[in-house]
């Protein structure tokens, strides 16, 4: 059964982070970011996930934001760290860090580099980096992003990892964005752990299906909209919200996520610093960013 702590549901934006001139991360401003969304409602922070750039960032970077954020008073427990990297022993590292400073939530990886590879395989990944862990505190949630890692998470794969490991699994993020597979992942999974799909279009037809939320990279931009979705999904007003919901998503969808996400949050608070990106991702130009301003604007009014 589900683990009477809710250790993760509702609305839980995957920040973006923010850098400064020279690449770094401009922690002082993720801080307030994150500060931000949490007043206006959110129920959590995913911090260096895919919009946070973590695969740009090498691990000694993560470990200095995480810290970082912490320090500037950021409660832990309201944290979910990304900590998967293509090597479980970096993965391993990145956790037990997190770990000793209170976060015990983690969001990872499979291993993603090999391409092709077994069930087998990915459950000996997901089993060596929790027994390496070796800690009764950690909430591991596996992140699905066959899109973008080139790895995909089958249901046999991740009920077999959660009889194995009941206490140490405690949920995943499903960013597939197909339907078919998150309806399949809440109807088996969902009264075992927390499934937060990784698209507030999905939110509610997968909460109906035994979801716990949502993970979502717009809630950067758009969380008080999103909260209203999720806090309304059993009223006869959620659909005319989804449209409005939807509506701006597929703005931002229109570009290049990331660098749209960042784009608008630099141009709504009038902070540059927002724009940067880690390469290979590129800023938007500047006619693609009132292109966005516009397509924003039309969303927001629907």
């Amino acid at each position: 059964m589900m683990q009477s702590v809710r250790v993760a549901s509702g609305v839980i934006p995957a920040v973006l982070t923010p850098l400064n001139a020279d690449g770094s991360a401009d922690i002082a401003l993720l801080e307030q970011h994150c500060r931000r969304l949490l007043a206006q409602g959110c129920n959590g922070i995913v911090l260096l996930g895919t919009t946070g750039e973590a695969n740009s960032l090498t691990v000694s970077e993560r470990r200095q934001i995480l810290e970082g954020v912490l320090a500037g008073g950021i409660a832990a427990d309201k944290l979910i760290v990304g900590t998967g990297c293509c090597a479980v022993g970096d993965t391993v590292e990145l956790t037990r860090h997190a770990l000793s400073l209170g976060v015990t939530r983690a969001l990872v990886l499979p291993p993603f580099y090999y391409k092709n590879v077994s069930d087998q395989g990915l459950f000996d990944a997901f089993a060596s980096t929790i027994e390496r862990i070796n800690d009764d505190r950690l909430h591991l949630f596996l992140y699905s992003i066959p899109q973008v890692s080139g790895i995909p998470l089958g249901v046999d794969l991740i009920e077999r990892l959660h009889k194995a490991y009941p206490q140490a699994i405690a949920g995943l993020k499903d960013s597939s964005g197909h339907w078919p597979t998150t309806q399949l992942l809440c109807q088996r999974l969902g009264n075992s752990m927390h499934v937060m799909v990784g698209t507030e279009a999905l939110l509610l037809k997968a909460m109906a299906a035994g979801a716990s939320g949502c993970i979502s990279a717009t809630a950067n931009v758009a969380a008080q909209a999103i909260i209203r979705l999720y806090e309304k999904r059993d009223d006869p007003e959620a659909a005319m919200i989804e449209r409005g919901v939807n509506a701006t998503r597929a703005a931002f969808e229109a570009f290049p996520i990331i660098p749209a996400l960042k784009a608008y949050l630099a141009e709504t608070t009038r902070v540059d610093a927002w724009r940067s990106v880690r390469p290979p991702l590129q800023p938007l130009a500047p006619d693609e960013v009132n292109q966005l301003v516009r397509r924003v604007d039309e969303a927001t009014r629907k």
